[in-house]
């Protein structure tokens, strides 16, 4: 009997080959923005930065095109890759960029009647209006820079670019804080340059775009033969974050609205600045640990790989929770930090601001877990849990919360509010779980991942020579248990035997025993599918030709052309995926 059981070590180091280039570049955003703040508060003054968080609802409004479209589109094509229909990943690129770009140039074609008419709504002086009026033109103006940064970033990323994809981010927020400081500091633009200086840093990043376009390995490719699209799942995947995005706008904009006509001392207005603001501190490192979700439980979850995606999606969560404890008890523990930060040194209210500060901390655990909700359910097909949490969170509870909270306590009570509100919404979610387990009468975790429905043989293997031979009888038992005619079972073993000992002889520079080759043998009706998964070097297989000449035999991928019906490969998350299918004559395995 084989000893192979499955294991992690693969996937665990594809995971960390995502990370670290998504913590990069949410870093590089959510930094950019908190210097964005910093540079705002210290060179302008803190008037203008309170006016940025009394019209923010309106850059989650400019910007829903590129998340939503941007997320929700590479959930979808991960979802595709991880079932092999590379055109159908094409036509969803195509489709999701030409909504998503045609919604920008539209905010950019209303920047020019409703500017005025936003800033008047939320502000009390002149002062705020002509700065709230600045930046609310040169955002909306400038949304199709923003927007195809977005889209680009989440394509790029779930298409084996995740280095050049947190690029574009790096290179256009490093830009964007030379330019503001120029902007501010040398040409004294006040908020027209701090406003301008966004998208001209993104405009820049764009160009690492172009790098993209050039590659021949890229899977993904612009086209107009959109025909057959899946329209409505594209939405579907898009409709959580969009939906997500749209009621906090809302929220944000009846909150402000309350804020500005009801709070006018000049100390709660520049707390509610830095509150507000806090958000980057949030997604400053855990952001980056959720950002990998579309692209590597979208695909584990299309390919059916639930191992993998169970164990992607709990190292996710746990470092995620982590990374936001460690910074929620730095900032109650000293909040007087985050306050100087952005340039408010008062020492004769600092107990007032640093309370606000520690009350607000304590919604950084339930937010990112609220978050978590939103981008994991959407990326395994389970958009209704994360539709329902968002429903509570922005609309059922933060209202009846809110306002009268926000009247009753001024300031103090909209801080109060933010902290029942998250608590409240990751309380319900976990409660519409544990319901929806009984209505499908399935026990499926906090995770919700399938069981699946089909019979499989799913080890993981050393690149160990004398592994070759050991896959060999382990996938030709698991057939023959499940009433495979003998001849397939001999068949998708010697297939599986040569498969591996091919990658382990030739597929890796370095000839040691730390890569692991992921094996898995489904048993789908009367088809037998064998999948080899590898981290070695890139190659394909399909293209292979036999030349007596050349210095290496591979001619074993000849034979298992000819043993197997088909043979297909694919180059995605950098791994090498290669799929045989076999058909079964006469096979009673029950399926």
């Amino acid at each position: 009997m084989s000893t192979l059981a499955r294991n992690d070590k693969l996937v665990r180091r594809k995971f960390y080959q995502y990370l670290l280039p998504s913590i990069l570049m949410v870093f590089a955003m959510q930094f950019g923005s908190l210097l964005d703040g910093i540079l705002v508060g210290n060179f302008i003054n803190n008037t203008a930065l309170s006016a940025i968080s009394l019209v923010m609802p309106f850059m989650y409004i400019v910007q829903l095109p590129g998340f939503a479209f941007g997320i929700g589109g590479s959930i979808l094509v991960a979802n595709l890759l991880g079932q092999r229909d590379i055109q159908g990943a094409k036509k969803v690129f195509s489709m999701a960029t030409i909504i998503g770009m045609g919604l920008s140039f539209v905010f950019l074609f209303l920047s020019f009647f409703v500017s005025g008419p936003i800033a008047q709504a939320f502000s009390t002086t002149p002062e705020l209006y002509d700065y709230e009026y600045q930046f609310v033109l040169i955002t909306m103006a400038t949304d199709p820079i923003i927007v195809f940064a977005l889209l680009m970033g989440s394509f790029i990323a779930v298409d084996n670019n995740p280095k050049l994809s947190s690029l574009i981010y790096i290179v256009g927020n490093i830009a964007k804080v030379g330019l503001e400081v120029l902007f501010l500091k040398v040409f004294d633009w006040g908020m027209w340059g701090a406003a301008a200086s966004t998208p001209a840093g993104y405009l820049i990043g764009c160009f690492l775009v172009i790098a993209y376009m050039k590659s021949k390995k890229r899977l993904l490719s612009f086209t107009f033969k959109i025909k057959g699209t899946p329209v409505k799942e594209l939405f579907k995947a898009s409709a959580s974050n969009a939906l997500n995005l749209a009621l906090t706008a809302i929220e944000m904009l009846v909150i402000n609205i309350v804020v500005a006509k009801t709070i006018t001392a000049e100390l709660d207005i520049i707390i509610f600045g830095l509150v507000t603001n806090m958000v980057f501190i949030f997604d400053l490192f855990a952001g980056g640990v959720q950002n990998v979700i579309p692209t590597l439980c979208g695909i584990f979850y299309g390919e059916k790989d639930y191992y993998s995606l169970k164990s992607v999606t709990r190292r996710i969560y746990i470092i995620n929770i982590a990374v936001t404890a460690f910074f929620t008890a730095f900032i109650l523990a000293f909040p007087n930090v985050f306050a100087i930060i952005f340039g408010y040194n008062d020492p004769a209210n600092s107990s007032v601001v640093d309370y606000m500060i520690r009350i607000f901390v304590l919604t950084f655990i339930p937010y990112e877990i609220n978050k978590f909700a939103t981008n994991y359910y959407t990326s395994i097909d389970k958009p209704i849990t994360s539709v329902m949490n968002i429903i509570f969170k922005d609309v059922i509870i933060i209202f009846p919360v809110a306002i009268p909270l926000l009247f009753a306590m001024g300031l103090e009570g909209y801080v109060i509010s933010q902290v029942v509100t998250q608590t409240a919404a990751l309380i319900f979610t976990y409660a519409f779980i544990l319901i929806y387990e009984k209505i499908k009468k399935q026990k499926l975790s906090i995770f919700m991942i399938d069981k699946v429905d089909y019979k499989s043989y799913d080890v993981s293997l050393l690149n160990e020579i004398g592994n070759a031979a050991e896959i060999s009888k382990g996938v030709t038992d698991f057939a023959l248990e499940n009433n495979i005619p003998d001849k397939e079972s001999q068949l998708i073993g010697l297939v599986a035997e040569e498969a591996v000992y091919n990658t382990i002889t030739y597929g890796y520079k370095k000839k040691t025993s730390h890569n692991y080759i992921d094996v898995n043998l489904k048993i789908n009706e009367d088809n037998l599918i064998l999948t080899i998964r590898d981290d070695g070097l890139p190659f394909d297989p399909t293209h292979y030709e036999f030349d007596e000449d050349e210095e290496y035999s591979t001619s074993g991928i000849t034979i298992m052309k000819k043993l197997t019906d088909t043979m297909t490969y694919d180059r995605i998350l950098n791994l090498n995926n290669t799929v045989f299918q076999l058909k079964v004559k006469g096979a009673e395995n029950g399926n």
